[in-house]
């Protein structure tokens, strides 16, 4: 579609409007409520985000800029948007890895291998492919890789390994009567929803009032990191398993947003992310390495397959899949679910190692003993794609909440304290939105927040929803210069997210925290922040509810407590 007779027209209008007396636009005086600032103007193509406002694109922003209209030239809007748009996967409300982690990374874009003829043809250019998952069962039980989910009640066993020199420690927690795969491998998975790590167990088995396994591994799900390099897992690659795995209510939210674990009989070395090896010869250079990625062929026609298993393709087109232990060629692992149509997954079976290509995902890396990926840009200076909160700080800023703590460069100050003036800019703007500018403070309300303080309006308008009474009365005082507690946090997100009037349940015998006993001020709102899935205390088994909150913490409160994109 031609843009210039579009551009031309929306350049006259403005320049129209731009010469016009304003006498002559308006017959009301003007309203000395509304604010006095400068518009900036950005114009989008509606299906590839190009900014219209550059120079020889039509040169529209060069004539606004010459008729007194403030032009940028930045793609706001487009930049902003693609990175909204990658949404993370997750489980019982738990992120699998962060956004920038291999596993959610896509490429469709890499460069090929340059051994991915050699690895397609030694796993089988003519083999064809196989759904190792689906529903009811075979050779007596279910068909897949079963995940398990726990909590903060379940049974914790210390397992005996015999390979207990690469294997986590524990404890492992176990439900009662756990989904065991089935057949020879025998693996354990569960992901404890009260704090978001991932145990995960190999050759797992129960005799003699303990459990026992040939190794385990823990994950922590808001963490990029690794296995020390050498160790397994509880796969043979020394990787996660179950962020590989194709789960039924991916295919029915329409997406899968990783990578796909499948399986190979020959392998030979690793290379990153993977950490483990079961053959190491370099007279084999052909043998492909655990680790390696291979993607569906962009030019493969996926329109002729049913819509549930045009989501897998899609996936393996845009995420790929990673070699991850031996077993039989081009095995694609997932979970069982009563839901599979397995007649259906069977269609699958006409796809070949020739459809496939190997991807070269080296450029990805930010640090070997990390699964982090350069994949896009952090938004601030100080806070890198490896830090623990990196994610959710890029979340509460894709979602309008900050605007970090300085600029030249952007910067967030992870680790400084929040005060109580910038906790009430945060909630605002959690409850009623990015935009959200509040009323127009009078100085009057708190004795230490006069007129001339930089956060008055925010801080009254806290007062006003009732989500706090301020800190100290005769006088009645906020202390907006102090740090925000732990055991403060928990009130002030509660109220945010119920209203004002909200009144936590009794707290009962316990309240889940070894430092906060049930006679604490706050001991019933830490206990319910906690029964929401908000926070999860600070280790140990504690809540630490005096320590001051940091930035970092606060985003992550936040993303949670406003559920933000």
């Amino acid at each position: 579609m031609k843009r210039l007779p579009v551009l031309s027209f929306l350049l006259a209008l403005l320049l129209l409007i731009a010469a016009t007396p304003r006498s002559s636009l308006t017959s009301t005086a003007p309203d000395p409520s509304m604010p006095v600032q400068t518009v900036k103007l950005i114009f989008i193509h509606h299906s590839t985000g190009q900014n219209w406002l550059e120079n020889g694109n039509g040169d529209l922003g060069l004539a606004l800029s010459q008729n007194n209209y403030f032009v940028s030239d930045t793609n706001y809007f487009y930049h902003r948007l693609k990175d909204s748009l990658i949404t993370l996967p997750t489980i019982s409300g738990c992120s699998v890895f962060p956004a920038n982690n291999i596993w959610n990374t896509r490429v469709d874009n890499l460069p090929l291998n340059a051994r991915s003829d050699q690895w397609v043809n030694t796993i089988g250019r003519n083999t064809g492919f196989h759904m190792d998952f689906g529903s009811g069962t075979w050779d007596g039980g279910p068909i897949g890789i079963p995940y398990n989910l726990a909590g903060a009640g379940t049974p914790r066993y210390a397992l005996d390994f015999y390979y207990p020199d690469e294997s986590d420690s524990g404890p492992y927690p176990i439900p009662d009567d756990p989904k065991i795969e089935w057949g020879s491998d025998h693996h354990i998975l569960v992901v404890d929803t009260s704090t978001c790590f991932l145990y995960e167990i190999y050759d797992a088995s129960y005799s003699g009032g303990a459990w026992h396994g040939g190794s385990g591994a823990i994950w922590d799900l808001d963490s990029n990191a690794l296995r020390p390099a050498g160790w397994t897992s509880a796969d043979a690659a020394g990787l996660p398993m179950l962020p590989g795995l194709v789960r039924y209510d991916e295919i029915a939210s329409g997406v899968i947003n990783h990578a796909i674990r499948f399986t190979a009989s020959q392998t030979n070395g690793y290379i990153w992310p993977a950490r483990h090896l079961t053959s190491d010869d370099p007279n084999t250079p052909q043998i492909p390495p655990y680790g390696a990625r291979f993607r569906l062929k962009a030019s493969f026609d996926i329109s002729s397959y049913p819509a549930e298993l045009q989501v897998i393709l899609r996936a393996m087109k845009t995420y790929g899949i990673i070699l991850a232990d031996e077993g039989a060629d081009w095995y694609i692992s997932g979970a069982p679910d009563q839901r599979w149509d397995n007649d259906m997954l069977h269609l699958l079976d006409n796809l070949t190692g020739d459809d496939f290509e190997a991807v070269d995902s080296s450029g990805l890396m930010v640090d070997p003993d990390s699964g982090a990926t350069n994949f896009g840009q952090a938004t601030f200076a100080d806070v890198s794609p490896d830090y623990w909160a990196w994610t959710w700080i890029e979340r509460l800023y894709n979602a309008g909440i900050t605007g970090g703590c300085g600029t030249s460069p952007l910067i967030y100050c992870p680790e400084d304290s929040v005060t109580r003036a910038q906790m009430a800019i945060f909630l605002e703007r959690g409850m009623n939105g990015s935009a959200y500018t509040p009323p127009a403070g009078s100085g009057m309300v708190f004795a230490d927040v006069p007129l001339s303080n930089w956060a008055v309006n925010w801080i009254e308008k806290l007062y006003a929803d009732g989500i706090t009474t301020g800190c100290l009365t005769s006088p009645l005082s906020y202390c907006p210069d102090d740090s925000v507690t732990r055991a403060q946090m928990a009130i002030f997100l509660l109220r945010a997210r119920h209203s004002a009037a909200y009144i936590p349940p009794a707290v009962g015998s316990s309240t889940g925290f070894n430092d906060v006993p049930v006679t604490h001020w706050a001991a019933a709102w830490i206990k319910q922040l906690a029964a929401e899935g908000i926070t999860t205390g600070c280790g140990s088994g504690n809540y630490c509810p005096d320590d001051t909150v940091s930035r970092a913490q606060m985003a992550k409160f936040l993303v949670l407590t406003f559920n933000l994109p």
